[in-house]
């Protein structure tokens, strides 16, 4: 609510509002408390530096109801000091249902599709991440207003899964007393030795062990999954698609946006802004990767989705010129592929980097990290950097009940706010309509008010940018905001009006934390 009020003052200054512009909260009170970068995005078209176009636009804001005090903020910014009105007004709307809540998903249709492993073994914590941050974006996407499916691809062909198939074949012999050797590149891990003698011990037929096999580890994969509290619309597979293949492999020929070399079938990735062309079908008439691939997001497009979020670890950035360019080589608009990389997460143990193997008996696989600090915990650190960023955290601090831990000082401001209500109502105190928001006069709880009030504008920006972890920053900025209050005001005082002030901002902030831990898929506790 603050950028559009803010927005709509500056939209009778200049002619057009341009998408980049920002409002941001100011850190130090001293210089206000929002913040507009509308001056550095018009200076080079104005032909003057910022801090004049700033000027300039301030004069004309001096007498606006909506703020205390506009003025030129470090070379150029729009520093507001919005009126008690305008937060009074906020304040007001808190309490609503929908406070938060926005239509600028215009009811456009999204596909989010993530974690998306190979059928080869448990999940780790880079496709955990992933999960995090997929079921944020489907939360936080449609609480303004798209209409989101979610999604999960199972490769269950190819290299990878004939692979794991072979390793299992390994496995059987073993167990069987037979000398056998895992192929180059295969998978050791004890998940196939666990499947290897289910399969004797069911006395299975050798032509349903592969079924089965793929069917156990996606088990598996689910089961994870539901222990860390997500969910998909969809689970598609790989093989559904291979019947497609030939079709497209026709449709490029006959454009001519693809040829043979070497025995292979190559797609002209080069002329569509790749590095170099790609294989489509190698000499052995085996599929690739990105055939498949591209057959799938076709098959996305045809489903009538107005955009496709996809995202991707940390191997895969130069994947995504080859697809972009099949998807358009096919006369389809590429725009609507977005790719978001989760980069590598590391763990510590006590501030020392745990060694990525589970047979040396540390924590890897998401199974595991989740039977250490809980679903909450894991979560809110995943979501405690850009997707962009490397991440690395520590199991023995997300296992502290103390707030050095951000997500238990989190959770415990909003218990802590539960049980002022509580002891409130046992005092027979309840919430009148009839607030003075004027008794609200230190600083503590006019910053409380400029976070409630922000709290629709990063929601909206964390959809925008499609940037979850704006939330985790701002729920810690505002837990530290209440914390500060709760040692300095009491809440439940002999001045009835003033308690019923400080409990309705109490309030407030309450159900802002618990939209905000809903949305990154965190629980609530009313005790800790």
């Amino acid at each position: 609510m603050v950028k559009k009020r803010i927005g709509t003052a500056l939209q009778n200054l200049v002619e057009i509002i341009p998408p980049r512009h920002e409002i941001e909260m100011i850190k130090e009170d001293q210089l206000g408390d929002f913040a507009s970068n509308l001056a550095f995005l018009l200076a080079k078209e104005a032909k003057v530096p910022p801090k004049t176009l700033a000027e300039r636009l301030i004069k004309q804001l001096s007498n606006h109801p909506d703020f205390a005090q506009v003025a030129v903020g470090g070379n150029g910014f729009i520093n507001f000091t919005v009126s008690d009105e305008f937060l009074y007004q906020g304040l007001k709307l808190a309490q609503e249902e929908n406070f938060g809540k926005s239509e600028i998903g215009q009811g456009q249709k999204v596909l989010l599709e993530y974690v998306s492993a190979n059928p080869t073994g448990p999940l780790n914590v880079v496709q955990a991440r992933a999960a995090t941050l997929g079921n944020a974006l489907v939360n936080i996407l449609k609480f303004v207003g798209y209409e989101v499916q979610s999604e999960y691809y199972v490769n269950d062909s190819g290299t990878q899964v004939e692979l794991f198939f072979q390793s299992l074949l390994a496995r059987i012999k073993e167990l069987k007393g037979e000398r056998a050797e895992l192929p180059e590149g295969g998978y050791p891990g004890q998940y196939l030795v666990d499947i290897a003698k289910e399969i004797l011990a069911q006395n299975l037929p050798e032509a349903k062990w592969r079924q089965f096999s793929l069917e156990s580890i996606l088990k598996i994969q689910q089961n994870a999954l539901k222990k860390f509290g997500i969910q998909f619309d969809n689970f598609v597979f790989e093989s559904k698609f291979l019947p497609k293949i030939e079709a497209i492999l026709k449709d490029l020929a006959k454009q001519g946006k693809s040829y043979e070399k070497d025995g292979a079938i190559w797609f002209r990735a080069a002329d569509f802004g790749d590095s170099e062309d790609r294989v489509l079908l190698t000499k052995e008439r085996r599929q690739t990767y990105f055939l498949t691939d591209l057959v799938y997001h076709i098959d996305k497009l045809e489903r009538g989705f107005d955009r496709l979020i996809n995202i991707w670890g940390p191997d895969h950035h130069g994947y995504i010129a080859r697809l972009k360019g099949g998807i358009a080589a096919l006369g389809y608009d590429s725009q609507k592929l977005e790719i978001i990389i989760a980069q590598q997460v590391s763990l510590l143990k006590d501030k020392v980097k745990i060694t990525m193997s589970k047979r040396a008996g540390e924590f890897i696989t998401l199974d595991e990290v989740l039977d250490e600090i809980g679903s909450d915990a894991l979560k809110f650190f995943l979501l405690m950097r850009k997707a962009s960023q490397h991440l690395e955290f520590d199991l023995a601090l997300a296992k502290k009940a103390t707030q050095e831990n951000p997500v238990y000082y989190v959770q415990y401001a909003y218990a802590r706010i539960c049980q002022i209500m509580k002891f409130a109502k046992e005092k027979g105190l309840t919430i009148t309509k009839l607030i003075d928001f004027r008794l609200l006069k230190a600083p503590e709880e006019r910053k409380l008010a400029k976070l409630i009030i922000y709290f629709p504008d990063v929601i909206e920006q964390a959809a925008l940018t499609l940037e979850p972890h704006r939330l985790v920053y701002f729920s810690l900025e505002l837990a530290t905001a209440f914390h500060y209050f709760y040692e300095r005001q009491r809440v439940v005082t002999e001045n009835k009006e003033l308690t019923q002030a400080r409990l309705y901002l109490c309030q407030c902030v309450q159900k802002v934390l618990a939209k905000l831990l809903s949305l990154i898929g965190i629980t609530a506790p009313e005790k800790m």
